[in-house]
């Protein structure tokens, strides 16, 4: 009767203990999905290099919008700053402060890149070292094109990049230092956005800073267009 009672308590106790970390593990999925790491960690993900050790603070150029924040730096004075979002009221607000900050700060327009070439090559080059990353999207997309003497690059705005359901937010910039002339800079700049883009959900989206703001203000100029 002793030992059985014991075997009961114990059988219990292993009930509770898997029942916790099956709970611990479905809510841990839900909250960051699968394979995902958590926020802080999350910048990391749109830096090429930064799993090997190329990842550094944010740099001083823009304001701190986001507590996740991180960049990636390479040779020929190249860098991307990446400014990661969980939660979509957080990511307009941190777009709508970068973009008034870079409206004082420099000069912006809209410019359209177009990195099919480049993408082929990171494909093939990622094939020949039997490594893989998502390429679905657009690889034709409106950026934020920004000019200013201490820096000039595109800004980039992933939304939704991983699975329709969760909120993932990123706005990266691709720019060099200390430079005005972005023409000549451009092909670099097109190769390192290559390497970097990621996209596996079929819906998500790939556009410049308050694309969908501009788009609006237009229509409300021209409404019998």
């Amino acid at each position: 009767m002793f030992y059985k009672k014991v075997n009961k308590k114990i059988a219990l106790l292993v009930f509770l203990i898997i029942a916790t970390i099956g709970t611990w593990f479905i809510l841990d999925v839900i909250s960051i999905g699968p394979g995902l790491p958590p926020s802080e960690s999350m910048p990391k993900w749109y830096i090429p290099g930064a799993w090997k050790g190329n990842v550094h603070n944010c740099t001083s150029f823009f304001p701190q919008i986001s507590p996740y924040c991180n960049a990636g730096k390479y040779s020929g004075g190249k860098f991307i700053n990446v400014w990661y979002f969980d939660d979509e009221s957080e990511f307009l607000k941190g777009e709508d402060i970068l973009y008034r900050y870079l409206e004082e700060d420099g000069n912006l327009s809209q410019q359209k890149l177009n990195i099919s070439a480049e993408l082929k090559e990171v494909i093939r080059r990622r094939e020949a070292k039997i490594s893989y990353s998502e390429t679905f999207g657009p690889h034709s997309f409106n950026t934020t094109e920004y000019e200013s003497p201490e820096t000039s690059g595109y800004f980039l705005v992933y939304e939704r990049p991983f699975l329709k359901g969760r909120e993932d937010y990123f706005i990266a910039y691709y720019g060099i230092m200390d430079t005005t002339n972005l023409t000549e800079e451009t092909p670099a700049l097109k190769k390192l956005i290559a390497k970097s883009y990621y996209m596996s959900n079929e819906e998500g989206k790939i556009d410049g800073l308050r694309a969908e703001d501009k788009k609006e203000k237009n229509d409300s100029l021209l409404p019998w267009l």
